[in-house]
């Protein structure tokens, strides 16, 4: 399946739809004040199913990761001078992202499951 990341560019927080490759809403991204960032994923009927959720006093950027109110693991950045890497503890996962920031690939051991492009 292929996902499409739409920023919605008036918003004072992060915003994001996410539609399927036929442009069809799929998920939307909430922005929220918090202290540190906080993102709410909602479906398309509006139902809340997932929070990002940044730690804050931290070396490295650390996210929680809620489902359904649930902790479910983090995301934390690792240390590398020049290839963003970072560690998810949710299901085995890792994240290789490039020079810029701006492509990454997700892994589950060495299988790539999921490639990210902006």
């Amino acid at each position: 399946m292929k996902l499409v990341l739409k920023q919605r560019l008036f918003s004072w927080f992060d915003s994001y739809d996410v539609c399927d490759e036929y442009g069809n809403a799929v998920f939307s991204v909430k922005g929220r004040l918090a202290w540190g960032h906080l993102l709410e994923i909602y479906d398309n009927m509006g139902n809340k199913v997932g929070v990002l959720k940044e730690k804050v006093l931290k070396l490295f950027p650390t996210f929680e990761i809620y489902i359904g109110g649930e902790y479910m693991g983090c995301i934390k950045k690792e240390f590398t001078f020049f290839k963003p890497k970072f560690d998810i503890d949710f299901c085995g996962w890792r994240v290789d992202g490039d020079i810029f920031g701006w492509d990454y690939s997700v892994y589950s051991g060495a299988e790539q499951i999921m490639y990210v492009s902006k």
